[in-house]
């Protein structure tokens, strides 16, 4: 389409494009982040990666619509995602033009940036049973977490453009790997993967080993 026909300046075509390139780049990096995170919780819960397993080999998958019938691979993404949210931690700026409050906390000067932390938040026993327990069943029967307890993908005008991308193509992933190989985490036990809490963007520490091997028809 020539930008003379769509009245569109070639300079925004440009940015567009980089635009979109940088969410589909950010979408592959982190959704390897994730996958890798998921086995790390997977690790300690056998029945919960057999269950996980099963369903993704006997689920056939011809078209995008067909993802929608992995109910238990999405659960197991949802709280993969609430332990190892890609975002650790993040900032706002409270913009004002007077002092006032902030929830319980008083505001003592005006434009100041909050940091927050999505681990914390996801991990806040107030909102989560059990929170540092990998439990995918806590998703069950359309389970709506708490307002702001749970933002993976944040939210608002600042949530996520690339989320829905990001889940359709690691329920692809990871249906594809295990309808094609067998798959066993080999973890280093006296140094096992676990999250880096130092960082703003979630960074796995130490190596997450999974021996993968054919599946034998």
């Amino acid at each position: 389409v020539s930008t003379q026909s769509t009245g569109i300046r070639p300079v925004h075509v440009v940015e567009s494009v980089v635009d979109d390139l940088m969410t589909i780049s950010l979408v592959m990096d982190n959704m390897v982040k994730q996958l890798c995170a998921l086995f790390m919780f997977l690790e300690k819960e056998p029945e919960v990666q057999s269950k996980l397993m099963a369903e993704l080999r006997s689920t056939e998958i011809n078209n995008f619509r067909d993802l929608a019938k992995l109910e238990y691979t999405e659960k197991c993404l949802l709280e993969g995602l609430r332990m190892g949210p890609a975002l650790l931690r993040g900032t706002r700026t409270y913009l004002t033009n007077r002092k006032g409050k902030v929830g319980p906390y008083k505001i003592k000067s005006k434009n100041i940036r909050i940091h927050f932390s999505e681990y914390v938040m996801h991990m806040d026993p107030t909102n989560w049973e059990e929170p540092k327990k990998f439990n995918p069943d806590r998703w069950n029967n359309g389970f709506n977490p708490a307002s702001f307890s749970y933002l993976p993908f944040w939210t608002g005008s600042r949530g996520c453009l690339g989320k829905h991308l990001a889940m359709m193509l690691m329920k692809l992933s990871l249906s594809v790997l295990c309808k094609n190989f067998e798959m066993t985490q080999v973890f280093d036990l006296k140094n096992p993967p676990m999250i880096n809490q130092n960082m703003a963007v979630m960074r796995l520490i130490n190596k997450v080993k999974v021996d993968v091997r054919p599946l034998v028809s």
